[in-house]
């Protein structure tokens, strides 16, 4: 009988269903064996930066770089940018959310796909659609637009990019 109570002892101080090495909630607890991952300094960052840059330079590196400006103007710290005051001159229009940011999500599919969508437009879809497909400019990612829902979706997670791009658009 005591060996079978130190086998349902040992069982309960797992925690159950909770495998070695899980915490409670079910997320693993970091290797202290490991140490911790060491931050990195500004500095490194930007001699990372430049090292892109140079390897971009290059014609056959297949490195892509940005031509948006890496701030946006009236840009809080945060990175958050004030509505405008006046409109675009454009067809469509993007509306803001309550919290007064753009509504470009990054979502994922049932089947793990993962893509952006961009919501709450107003106006000429397509023209939208067409704007972002080249400012995307590549043509392995497609940008389907709906008008049942008012949504663009384009294949992989762009909505920095694309959030950025609005706002310098005007919205």
């Amino acid at each position: 009988h005591i060996e079978g109570l130190k086998a349902v002892v040992s069982t309960q101080s797992t925690g159950g269903a909770m495998g070695p090495g899980l915490s409670r909630t079910g997320i693993r607890k970091p290797d202290k064996s490991a140490g911790q991952v060491p931050r990195i300094d500004r500095s490194q960052y930007k001699n990372y930066l430049e090292t892109l840059d140079q390897a971009a330079a290059t014609p056959d590196s297949g490195i892509k770089v940005s031509t948006l400006p890496r701030s946006v103007p009236n840009a809080l710290p945060s990175g958050w940018v004030p509505p405008p005051t006046s409109l675009p001159d454009l067809p469509y229009f993007v509306w803001r959310n309550l919290d007064q940011t753009l509504p470009v999500e990054h979502k994922e599919s049932s089947e793990f796909n993962r893509y952006t969508q961009i919501s709450k437009i107003e106006g000429d879809i397509e023209a939208l659609r067409s704007d972002v497909e080249k400012f995307l400019d590549d043509d392995t990612i497609p940008v389907v637009a709906s008008d049942i829902t008012g949504t663009i979706t384009c294949l992989g997670w762009r909505a920095f990019e694309i959030k950025r791009w609005l706002q310098l658009q005007g919205f």
